[in-house]
Order: structure tokens, then C-alpha cells, then sequence
């Protein structure tokens, strides 16, 4: 008798954690970087998370496999290719006689640390009996829509206010915040349901809300959401070839919402996902001489959306080329060999983002706007190989597992958006992208729906 209360206990408490996990992930999803810039005993929750991600990245690649021989995600050549990663980091601070205390160093290395959150997804999930149930299905598609109306009708300053008492910084989700929880929650849906009608019917319900949404805010995460669909959208051929009226009705209702909320959008006041201050688009860079005026160029000169001069590329697009020549200062200064290999380092920032033409008034955009320039520019070579190195050795684990689509599902759309945005160095972004690789590999969450 004592034993049957005792277990369910234990089993109220798992499901009052994985409650706790799931108001959390929608905290993440709702308020971002707003959520991650709460204040914590002098601490933001973003260094938290990532302070905590490195202490498991450290815990389980450098410490468990020397006493267990147990790998992180069960395979010794990335746990080799991750230890290589790290060492090479502390490495690179001796070698630059930098302070390992300085707080700056592993903020501007995130890209390491965020990688031991794929042990949250993988072990520790299972650990604490986290469950999927369909009723939370239900409850994350009713969460997407509360997210969708918080972007477009936003919120009072007077609330706006009330928050900034407890975080540092107050913004509405970016496009890429929206498609890593629109690409979370459609990922786990389909997989969990077998691609089943309803999760087709539902995925193109929200597909046609969030579409006029994402044109609005980014454009990169307008192509990335694009990605994913069209590598989902075959798993869903059976229900084409069967074309009975449900699947007309969903196209005819999906058509529908789109005009309704391409209506609703336009007529909102929505900012758009750009660090840049509006006059630094005629004024893109002061380290190279050309015409800066990109209206000038585009009308004027009939110039095409990339186009090339004096050896550099460029783009008649404003926020485009500022991105180009960006990246461009940044191959042309690490052209000789030590700064190719090794990078700038990280204790300081990129150069060719010293400008105030680059980081803007309040100096905070320091980041290069793309994931694997910024991974070369701090590390070099070597760091941006290993990380290559790493993504394959993930990949061969969803290959072996059988699941190649699964894994192109979840990292191609969310990599190519951070190809022209800084959400790879963001505290939440990478974050939860390497829970949800680690998941998508959980075959005790994702194999089967949870009886409630």
C-alpha cells in the first residue's frame, strides 16, 4: 500500500517537472530574448542557461567518458571531435595570454558551450520522465497563435515598463525566435502523430498565419520556413493521392486565413528584424570608397541585386550588402596565416565590426550575422572544421538510426536562418535547437504518444 502512494508521488512530481519544462520552453518561445534578459542574483537567465549547457558539455565530453567510457550521444568520434573543440578553446587563451575569468570569452565562444544542451534532449528528459501528451499538442498550437497575436498586436508601454523592471531588454520575438518554435513544435507533432491528416490539416492552418508574419519581419526566416516545408510537405503525398474533401476544405480554410491574416499583418505596425539603424543603410561601411546610396544604385545605376566591383561583391539590397561587406573586411583581414587558423580570439571585438557605423549607438551589435563567419572569425580554421566535423558525426547518428530527413528537418532550415542573423549567438537559440537534435534521437519520447 505504502509503495503504490509512493509511486504516485513520484509519478505527481514527474509530471509537475515536465510541466515546469513546458511552461518554460513557451516562456522562451513567447518572450525570447525579453525572457532570457531576466535579472538573477547578478546574473541574466541567458548566462544561466549557457553557463549551464557548458558545465554538461564539460560533464559529459571530458569528464564521464574518462571513468564510464560513455560518450556524449553514444558516439566516441564526436565526443573526440568535441574534446579537440574544447581543449583547442583553452588552448587559444593561453596561447593569447587572456583572462579565463573574463566573462566576454565564453559569451563570444557560445557556439561551444550551447552544443552540451544536445544532453539535455538525449538523457536528461528521460531522466526526469519527460512526457509528450496529446493534449499538449493541442495546447502548443493554441501557444503558436498566442505567440503569433503577441507579434503582431504587441503589448501596452505601461506593461512594456513593468517588464523592464525584471529583465534588461524588452523586444518582441524575431522572425528566427518564431521559426524555432514553429519548426519545434511542427517537428515533434508530425513525428510523434506518424504524419498523421491532423498534423498535416494543422500544419497548414498555422502555415498560412505565420506566412504573412514572417514576410514582414525576415526574409531569411521566410526562406528557412520555406525549407523545412518543402522537406516535410512529401511525408504528406499519401493524403494527396487520396484528394477527399478534407483536404480541399484545409486548402480552401488555409487560403482563407492567409488573406485574413496578410490583412491583419499589413495593418500593424510591425517591426522589422534589423540591428541596423535606419541611416546606416546609405552609410554601409567606412573601410571601403564606393557609392553608398542604395537607392542611388538601384534606380539610378540599374544595379542588380549582386553585382561585383573592385574585387568585392555586392548587393543593391541595404541590410544584404551591409551583411557583405561585413563578412568580405573579415577574409580580407584573416587572409595571413596565424589569424586564419587560429581567429581573433575572444576577448574583444571583431574588428571589422569596430565601427560605429556597424554596432550602433548603444555599441551592443557586435555580432557578424552568420553563424560560421562568426565561428571562423573567433577560431579559425580549426574551430570552424571541428564544428563541421561535429554536424557530420551528428549526421551519421540520425543516418544510422534512420533518420536522415529527421535530421535535415530540424538543422537546415534552422542553420540557413542563422546565415544572415545572429541567432546562433543567442542564449535561447542554440539552445533549444541542440534540445530538439537530442530528442529527435529519445526514442522514449518520440516513438509513441503518452497514455494522460
Amino acid at each position: 500500500m505504502n509503495t503504490k502512494l509512493l509511486s504516485h508521488k513520484t509519478l505527481s512530481l514527474n509530471q509537475i517537472l515536465s510541466l515546469s519544462i513546458k511552461i518554460f520552453l513557451l516562456l522562451l518561445f513567447l518572450f525570447a530574448r525579453t525572457f532570457t534578459g531576466i535579472n538573477i542574483f547578478g546574473f541574466r537567465l541567458g548566462e544561466y542557461l549557457i553557463g549551464g549547457s557548458l558545465v554538461l558539455l564539460i560533464l559529459h565530453v571530458l569528464l564521464i567518458p574518462l571513468f564510464k567510457r560513455k560518450y556524449i550521444l553514444d558516439d566516441k568520434n564526436l565526443n573526440i571531435v568535441i574534446s579537440i573543440l574544447i581543449l583547442s578553446f583553452f588552448a587559444f587563451l593561453v596561447i593569447n595570454n587572456n583572462d579565463f575569468l573574463n566573462e566576454f570569452i565564453y559569451k563570444t565562444s557560445s557556439y561551444i558551450w550551447s552544443i552540451g544542451a544536445v544532453s539535455v534532449g538525449y538523457i536528461y528528459l528521460s531522466y526526469f520522465k519527460f512526457r509528450i501528451y496529446r493534449f499538449d499538442i493541442v495546447l502548443t498550437l493554441l501557444s503558436l497563435f498566442v505567440i503569433y497575436l503577441f507579434s503582431t498586436r504587441g503589448i501596452s508601454e505601461n506593461n512594456q515598463n513593468i517588464l523592464l523592471n525584471f529583465t534588461d531588454k524588452f523586444e518582441y520575438p524575431k522572425g528566427s525566435d518564431l521559426l524555432l518554435a514553429f519548426i519545434f513544435v511542427f517537428y515533434i507533432y508530425a513525428v510523434k502523430s506518424d504524419y498523421s491528416k491532423a498534423s498535416f490539416i494543422n500544419l497548414c492552418f498555422m502555415t498560412s498565419i505565420y506566412v504573412p508574419l514572417f514576410l514582414v519581419k525576415s526574409r531569411s526566416g521566410f526562406i528557412s520556413l520555406i525549407i523545412f516545408l518543402l522537406i516535410l510537405l512529401p511525408k504528406y503525398v499519401k493524403y494527396f493521392k487520396k484528394f477527399d474533401r478534407y483536404i480541399l476544405l484545409t486548402i480552401l480554410i488555409s487560403l482563407i486565413l492567409l488573406l485574413i491574416s496578410t490583412s491583419w499583418v499589413v495593418s500593424r505596425d510591425i517591426s522589422i528584424d534589423e540591428e541596423i539603424e535606419e541611416e546606416l543603410k546609405y552609410a554601409i561601411t567606412s573601410r571601403y570608397q564606393t557609392i553608398n546610396d542604395n537607392v542611388y544604385e538601384r534606380e539610378v545605376l540599374k544595379l542588380k541585386l549582386f553585382y561585383f566591383r573592385d574585387g568585392r561583391i555586392f548587393s543593391a539590397d541595404g541590410n544584404l550588402n551591409w551583411r557583405f561587406q561585413i563578412w568580405q573586411d573579415i577574409f580580407r583581414d584573416m587572409g595571413y596565416s596565424r589569424l586564419f587558423i587560429m581567429g581573433y580570439g575572444f576577448d574583444d571585438i571583431i574588428p571589422a565590426m569596430d565601427s560605429d557605423q556597424r554596432y550602433g549607438q548603444d555599441k551592443q551589435n557586435i555580432n557578424v550575422h552568420n553563424y560560421f563567419v562568426h565561428i571562423f572569425s573567433r577560431g579559425g580554421a580549426i574551430h570552424l572544421s571541428l564544428i563541421l566535423m561535429m554536424y557530420y558525426y551528428i549526421y551519421k547518428k540520425f543516418y544510422i538510426n534512420n533518420m536522415t530527413k529527421d535530421y535535415f528537418l530540424i538543422t537546415l532550415p534552422l542553420i540557413f536562418n542563422s546565415l544572415f542573423d545572429p541567432s546562433m549567438e543567442n542564449a535561447h537559440y542554440p539552445i533549444i535547437f541542440y534540445i530538439l537534435l537530442g530528442m529527435a534521437l529519445n526514442k522514449s519520447i518520440m516513438t509513441k504518444w503518452e497514455k494522460q
